[in-house]
């Protein structure tokens, strides 16, 4: 009778785990660490639990882990409160993920998600170097006529030497 349950488990996950396939998971533990979040999710049919690993330091995890609490309408701090709700998740590429990822998983989402993602991305960098733009904004400003010609012939120059590198190679 073991067996039973084991081959019915085992063909039922077969027929979810479909390239595409979404289903519901409830979350069952949030452990929130210095440098770590993981989420523990258990599907209704399946006795397995799936991970969720999120590094605090990252940008694209940080969010990610916003657009999955956003989707349940948690805010980013509260992610603890995911305990016990239940959330989507896709099968891709033999791996479940929340389906509030689909802008930041390679060819998942929309190309409007997946800018909007990439903007949120690149604001969050630029904001970690606050003096760089500034730096570059005040050098232009106090720029002399004759110190833009020669800027703007440089940048002339090296991206002519960019675009020959990557045609020769």
């Amino acid at each position: 009778m073991g067996e039973t349950v084991s081959e019915y488990e085992h063909l039922t996950r077969k027929k979810r785990e479909r390239r595409g396939n979404t289903e519901l998971a409830t979350v069952t533990d949030v452990s929130v660490g210095t440098r770590t979040v993981v989420l523990t999710a258990r599907f209704d049919w399946s006795a397995d639990e799936v991970r969720f690993r999120y590094d605090i330091d990252e940008d694209r995890d940080v969010l990610k882990l916003e657009s999955l609490t956003e989707s349940v309408g948690y805010d980013f701090e509260q992610v603890g409160f995911l305990e016990g709700e239940p959330i989507e998740v896709t099968y891709t590429d033999g791996e479940w993920v929340p389906s509030a990822h689909a802008a930041h998983v390679e060819g998942g989402g929309s190309a409007a998600e997946t800018f909007r993602a990439e903007l949120r991305l690149l604001a969050r960098e630029l904001a970690r170097l606050p003096n760089v733009p500034r730096r570059g904004i005040r050098a232009v400003r106090t720029a002399s006529t004759q110190q833009t010609i020669i800027g703007v012939i440089l940048v002339k120059k090296v991206l002519i030497v960019v675009l020959l590198a990557w045609y020769l190679l």
